[in-house]
């Protein structure tokens, strides 16, 4: 996706390209000829339509590799008289944040609150007064090693990457509301290969996780249990999948088409139902396990939201409610000008999350676009003041 950030805050939508994912099982490349193709053809698409090169670009990242860490700085305030300084600031983040083992690498350094002299609350403390601020830390890292090969993968089809976020991230900017944000809700977005999970409290990200059970899986338990191909079960599911075999008529059928020369006979649609609600609800118990270890399940006043491609099966609304005991809405992305009928659909709220967060950064190149490094993880905090 490409979009066009004017200086007044509003977004414009210039041009779009789509490809099949190929390449990639739970959200980590196994094949980097079919993922850097797949890259290559949504690219052609985008030029093709606006005659711009699409050649620098920031990337989303999943898989189970990703890793949610909590930390927390303390230091003295060294501003005259005390006040304090966007230094004592930096100090206080760079105090708090622990050395990871040398394969993982920091993707995100995200402040949550800060206080001042115990005074909590405090999202900039610049200009306060004290003696001693502390703060603490959400921070997410990745493999090194699997990170780099998504920024191989997009330099082999001639792309820069400027920047790695983590899906879900994207995800919850592109389908939460300031007030879900402000309130507490935990961004569900369900994609092929993984689902990836996002609390935000407080207008800022609390808890992360990945787990590595998607729609694919879903259309696998089809595959094994229909004996079909996966171009078949995958229509099945599609037409005539559902998480709630009750709402299927008693005499309801579906034509399947067998595997190879096997022919083709009707099952009963609460049947295909029956599969798809079991892998359902071992997802959504996987969903609320990490939900209650991480210990934000009280914190989510305003729920769940559900999006990705995996949120349109049938009665996975009601079942996640069931599951998860708390209020589950739809995610559709927004936040665009000119966004397409087509684009506005739960599939693409990490790729529309992205460039929300891409053209936040171009409008505001005096904070951003400070040089990153990893010996320099301070300037990955992920846009945390510009609200």
């Amino acid at each position: 996706m490409v979009a066009r950030a004017h200086r007044d805050g509003r977004l414009e939508m210039v041009a779009s390209g789509f490809s099949d994912s190929c390449g990639l099982a739970k959200g980590v490349i196994v094949n980097q000829a079919e993922v850097v193709a797949s890259i290559r053809r949504a690219q052609e698409e985008v030029r093709s339509k606006s005659e711009i090169a699409a050649d620098c670009v920031v990337a989303g990242i999943s898989g189970n590799h990703v890793k949610s860490h909590t930390f927390r700085g303390v230091v003295p305030v060294q501003g005259r008289y005390s006040e304090v300084m966007a230094k004592d600031m930096e100090n206080a983040i760079r105090a708090a944040l622990i050395p990871l083992s040398p394969e993982r690498e920091i993707i995100h350094v995200l402040p949550q609150e800060f206080f001042v002299d115990g005074n909590g609350g405090i999202r900039n403390p610049v200009g306060l007064t004290g003696s001693q601020l502390h703060v603490d830390l959400h921070v997410i890292s990745c493999d090194s090693a699997l990170s780099q090969s998504i920024i191989n993968a997009a330099n082999k089809a001639q792309i820069e990457v400027k920047r790695v976020i983590l899906q879900s991230i994207a995800s919850g900017e592109a389908v939460l509301t300031p007030e879900e944000k402000e309130l507490g809700t935990a961004v569900i977005d369900i994609g092929g290969g993984t689902t990836d999970i996002a609390v935000f409290v407080k207008n800022s990200i609390c808890f992360a996780s990945v787990i590595p059970v998607g729609g694919a899986h879903f259309t696998r338990d089809l595959v094994e249990a229909l004996h079909a191909s996966r171009e078949e079960a995958e229509r099945v599911k599609v037409e005539f999948g559902s998480v709630l075999p009750e709402h299927a008529a008693p005499d309801e059928t579906v034509l399947v088409q067998g595997l190879g020369m096997r022919g083709s006979w009707d099952l009963p649609r609460k049947k295909i139902c029956e599969y798809l609600r079991a892998r359902g609800a071992e997802l959504l118990e996987l969903v609320r396990g990490d939900i209650l270890h991480s210990g934000t399940r009280e914190k989510l006043v305003a729920g769940a939201v559900l999006t990705g491609g995996g949120s349109l099966m049938g009665g996975i609304l009601e079942q996640a409610e069931s599951i998860l005991e708390m209020p589950v809405r739809l995610g559709l992305p927004m936040g665009f000008e000119g966004l397409k009928k087509e684009l506005a659909h739960p599939i693409y709220a990490c790729a529309v999350g992205l460039t929300i967060l891409d053209a936040h950064n171009a409008a505001q190149p005096d904070f951003q676009n400070k040089p990153s490094s990893p010996a320099s993880p301070i300037h990955k905090i992920l846009s945390w003041f510009e609200d």
